[in-house]
C-alpha cells in the first residue's frame, strides 16, 4: 500500500522491489532535489559512505540495480539484499499447509471461497466463521470444521486470536493454534488415500463459483488509486494506494471495527471519536493502461506521492510516516 506500509508492518517482497526502481528513477531525475535525497540514501552503503553528495551524483550513471536492493535493505535494518530477500519469503511464506489438511476432512464444512482477501474479510465480518488460506484462495468455513482439523472451537485461544488466521489480534494465542495445525500436517501421511475435498460435488460447485469470481474480476476489475481515510474531528488523514481501492478501505475499515493496530495511531483515533467521525473517500483513480508491459505499481506510486505532496498526512496532519 506505498506509504502506508511504513506506519506498520515491514513491505513486501515486491514493495522493496518497486522502491528500489524508485530510487533509481528519482536519482536520474532532472529536478535536482529529489536526485540530492536519493543520492543522500546511496551513501548509507558502504562504498558510498566516504562520498559527497555531489560525488555520489556525478557518478550515478555507474550506479546499478543492485546498488539500490542494498539501500532498501539496509532501510528496512539488513545488511543485504540477500538478507531481506531470505527474511520477507520466509515471513510470507505460508507456515501451514490448508490444503493437506482438509485432504483429510471432505467438503462438508468449506462453506464460502474468495479469490481476494478483501471479499473474504467482508463476508467474515458481515456471515461470521472462520477465515483460512486455500492455495492462492480464501476460504471460511463453519465451527464443525475445527473439529475436524483437531482443534476444539471453545479453546479460549480462538477467542484471543479471532477468526481471521490471516489478521490474527493476539500472536501468541495464534501461534499456539499454528502448532496444533503444523503438529496435525506432521501426523498426514504424504499420500493420503482419500480423495481431496476438492474433488467432492459441493467442491465442484465452489471450484464452478471460484471461475465466475475471476471471469467477473477480469471483465470488472475493481478501481486503481489513490485513497483517503479522514478523521473529522482533528482533521487528520490517511493517504494510501492500492490496485484495488474499494477492496483496501473495506479491509481498513475492517480491521479498525476489528481493533487490529496495524495503524495504531489511526485505530486510537478510531476508539476516541467514533466511526461515525471517520470517512473513507477515493481521492484519484489510476485508469488501466492501453499499453502492455507498464508497472502499476510505479504508476500508483508516482500518483501517490502527488496527493502526498498536496494533503502533507504528517504529524499532526495525518497518519502517515514522514518521507525519509
Amino acid at each position: 500500500m506505498g506509504t502506508v506500509a511504513d506506519t506498520s508492518e515491514p513491505p513486501s517482497l515486491q514493495e522493496c522491489k518497486v522502491r528500489a526502481s524508485l530510487l533509481l528513477k528519482a536519482l536520474a531525475a532532472d529536478d535536482s532535489a529529489k536526485a540530492s535525497r536519493a543520492a543522500e540514501r546511496l551513501r548509507v552503503l558502504p562504498g558510498f559512505a566516504s562520498l559527497s553528495l555531489g560525488e555520489v551524483l556525478a557518478r550515478r550513471d555507474s550506479i546499478q540495480r543492485k546498488h539500490a536492493l542494498a539501500v532498501i535493505a539496509r532501510e528496512q535494518g539488513h545488511a543485504t539484499w540477500s538478507d531481506l530477500k531470505q527474511a520477507l519469503e520466509a515471513r510470507d511464506a505460508p507456515r501451514v499447509d490448508f490444503e493437506r489438511l482438509l485432504s483429510r476432512t471432505g467438503g462438508t464444512y468449506l462453506n464460502r471461497w474468495f479469490t481476494s482477501y478483501e471479499e473474504a474479510a467482508a463476508s467474515l465480518r458481515e456471515l461470521g466463521g472462520y477465515l483460512f488460506p486455500f492455495r492462492e484462495q480464501f476460504f471460511i468455513c463453519e465451527p464443525g470444521l475445527l473439529g475436524l482439523l483437531g482443534l476444539d472451537p471453545a479453546d479460549p485461544d480462538w477467542a484471543k486470536a479471532g477468526p481471521d488466521w490471516l489478521a490474527p489480534r493476539d500472536a501468541q494465542a495464534h501461534a499456539r493454534l499454528e502448532q496444533r495445525l503444523l503438529q496435525r500436517c506432521r501426523e498426514i501421511p504424504t499420500h493420503p488415500t482419500r480423495k481431496p475435498p476438492m474433488s467432492s460435488p459441493d467442491a465442484n460447485a465452489s471450484r464452478a463459483r471460484r471461475s465466475d469470481l475471476k471471469r467477473e474480476y477480469k471483465e470488472n476489475p475493481p478501481e486503481m488509486g489513490v485513497f483517503a481515510v479522514r478523521n473529522h474531528a482533528n482533521g487528520k488523514v490517511l493517504v494510501g494506494s492500492a490496485l484495488n481501492v474499494p477492496g483496501m478501505l473495506n479491509r481498513i475499515r475492517f480491521e479498525l471495527t476489528m481493533n487490529m493496530p496495524r495503524i495504531p495511531a489511526l485505530l486510537e483515533d478510531w476508539k476516541r471519536h467514533g466511526a461515525e467521525k471517520f470517512t473513507f473517500e477515493v481521492l484519484d483513480v489510476l485508469e488501466p493502461p492501453k499499453e502492455p508491459g507498464v508497472d502499476l505499481n510505479e504508476e500508483l506510486r508516482v500518483l501517490e506521492n502527488l496527493w502526498l505532496d498536496r494533503l502533507k498526512p504528517y504529524g499532526d496532519a495525518g497518519y502517515n510516516a514522514p518521507p525519509k
